[in-house]
């Protein structure tokens, strides 16, 4: 019998976590492009190799990471290190998580929490589909949601601080302009002696092999677990526990308001769901984001009551309007009589605002109003239905998660982000006696077109689907050409060769324009912008405006002389008039 040596099998598959090295770097927009050319951003299946796609890709999210952790802090957001509760990384088992330095966090009247997916959200990171395209590092992650968060506190106090943020990799030089937000860190619970770092599922398995052939390094359920973190759900308790009831990070006068994604509503859920009194008595009210769980999965009639009163959810809409402020579904259970009790302030919130030192009293929490709402609010278990599925009555009155089909992409969009402060702004107007109020529901899209929309991309004719497809591919190369630093020679001949094809491609979509111009692919509107553009000169392209000629007589109607010249039937027309005077002769 044969067998082979450990020694002669291929090495392990190896990256740097350098974006240099791997070929790019960080645009003037936080995007992550290619040196070569910046048109292009993070390829995964760079081979055909799936382990070496899978250790290369680890590499560039390690410096995407890095990248989130740096911009984060420069916000005032530091990782916070459990069970320490340091922000110094402990040389033994821990879980980070984000959040304001305690001295800070604990003066925040209003505290924001974000509950990130298990599955493929890392620290502080929304969606790296986002993150590594068109959104960059600001996108992807929690920083442009930070950066909201100050603005929108800002702008009601008339503080010119939105510029300075607005601007790629701000920084947060006061700390009284440092918001309250706590990020935790559901995705990474497990935790790697050799690297003394908490790492995500995905993460683990790039880690290094002893050769491309061996298995993953395998996952002990005791050594690479961190005490009250080896589940999700554990994660949650023991941060509630540990930092949101302990009086020296959030003041016990603080309403806490909860943002939870995908699989971080199950696990939130599944806490209050066996403990609710315990830990909603620190949540004022709470955003799902395309929650996994429907409303007969939970089984305690308190916590049905708090998501009907307390509770917003925001979903991807396939047959509804995506509008996040419209609501789509809502429970048939919810007939609150207390909604004649919400405030009808208006008063700006600051989400900077601090606590009153010595009030001495806890914060308004929903405990009494929600066994007051109980008496008027039928919960029900959900009947079967006559197919044997289970009717999908939602958790909570449900709304649009607007332009995108991925559940992760969900809360990265900004009008989802300013539908959620949005209603937190709301419950604070009035934090003690807050209630849903009964919403109007957005009807569903119907199927018949209407004439004023936009006609749908399959029904436009072959010619106009090239053209506005090249439009789109020249608008991209101009804002990777735009983003480019000028000032990093590394990047210059990447920089000139894109200028190159920019110009060819201005020239290519010329020609492509005149082409369906000849055609009549344009509508009228469309065909005079496009005339209109050509008499602007346009990145190294002469457009030449085409001047009205003298009118002639062409296919019984007076026509403009140049332009059917420039039909190639001037010449046509000369010879049929000759043969209509020499017809004329001959009689």
């Amino acid at each position: 019998m044969f067998r082979r040596q450990e020694s002669t099998l291929d090495p392990d598959a190896q990256y740097p976590a350098d974006l240099k090295k791997l070929g790019y770097f960080v645009d003037k927009n936080g995007c992550f492009r290619r040196i070569d050319a910046p048109e292009l951003f993070f390829d995964f299946f760079y081979t055909n190799n799936d382990r070496h796609n899978e250790v290369r890709g680890e590499a560039m999210r390690v410096c995407q990471r890095r990248e989130v952790m740096s911009r984060l802090s420069a916000l005032g957001l530091k990782e916070l290190y459990l069970p320490t509760l340091s922000n110094n990384k402990p040389k033994g088992p821990h879980i980070p998580i984000l959040a304001p330095v305690a001295s800070v966090l604990k003066t925040r009247k209003r505290v924001i929490v974000i509950i990130n997916d298990d599955t493929y959200q890392d620290l502080g990171v929304l969606a790296y589909r986002e993150l590594q395209r068109e959104g960059g590092v600001n996108g992807g992650s929690v920083i442009n949601f930070t950066k909201g968060l100050v603005n929108r506190a800002q702008a009601n106090m008339n503080v010119p601080l939105g510029e300075k943020l607005a601007k790629d990799g701000a920084r947060i030089e006061k700390e009284k302009h440092i918001p309250g937000l706590i990020v935790f860190n559901a995705g990474q619970l497990l935790y790697s002696h050799k690297l003394n770092q908490a790492l995500s599922n995905r993460s683990w398995t790039a880690l290094a092999r002893k050769s491309i052939t061996h298995d993953p390094v395998k996952i002990h359920e005791i050594e690479n677990r961190v005490e009250g973190h080896r589940t999700a759900a554990e994660h949650i308790k023991t941060v509630f526990d540990t930092v949101i009831k302990n009086p020296n990070f959030v003041s016990p006068e603080a309403e806490v308001y909860v943002i939870a994604i995908e699989n971080g509503v199950e696990s939130l859920l599944e806490v209050l769901d066996k403990d609710f009194y315990r830990y909603a008595d620190r949540i004022t009210a709470l955003a799902a984001m395309q929650s996994p769980v429907g409303a007969h999965q939970i089984h305690n009639p308190d916590v049905k009551t708090f998501l009907l009163t307390r509770a917003r959810h925001w979903e991807t809409s396939q047959h509804t309007s995506g509008d996040p402020a419209q609501c789509k579904a809502s429970s048939s259970d919810y007939i609150s009589k207390a909604i004649s009790n919400k405030s009808t302030s208006t008063k700006p919130i600051d989400w900077l605002e601090t606590v009153e030192r010595g009030s001495g009293h806890r914060a308004d929490t929903p405990f009494a109003n929600i066994r007051e709402a109980k008496v008027t609010i039928a919960v029900t278990e959900e009947p079967a239905s006559d197919d044997g599925f289970i009717d999908a009555t939602p958790l909570c009155p449900t709304f649009g998660g607007g332009n995108t089909w991925v559940g992760e992409c969900v809360f990265t969009q900004s009008i989802v982000q300013e539908a959620v402060l949005g209603f937190f702004e709301e419950v604070a107007r009035d934090p003690k006696g807050y209630y849903n109020p009964n919403f109007t529901l957005d009807p569903p899209l119907s199927n018949v077109d209407s004439r004023f929309d936009p006609i749908p991309d399959e029904m436009l004719n072959p010619e106009k689907k090239e053209l506005l497809a090249a439009q789109e591919e020249l608008r991209q190369l101009e804002v990777a050409f735009n983003a480019v630093p000028e000032d990093n020679p590394d990047l210059r001949p990447g920089h000139q060769r894109l200028h190159r094809r920019i110009i060819m491609k201005h020239r290519a979509l010329r020609e492509l324009e005149e082409k369906v111009l000849a055609a009549g692919a344009l509508g009228l509107g469309d065909a005079k912008d496009v005339r209109d553009k050509w008499s602007v000169p346009t990145d190294g392209v002469e457009w030449k405006e085409m001047k009205r000629g003298a009118p002639i007589p062409f296919a019984g109607v007076q026509a403009d002389s140049n332009m059917v010249a420039s039909a190639g039937c001037l010449g046509r027309v000369e010879e049929e008039l000759a043969k209509l005077e020499l017809e004329e002769d001959e009689e």
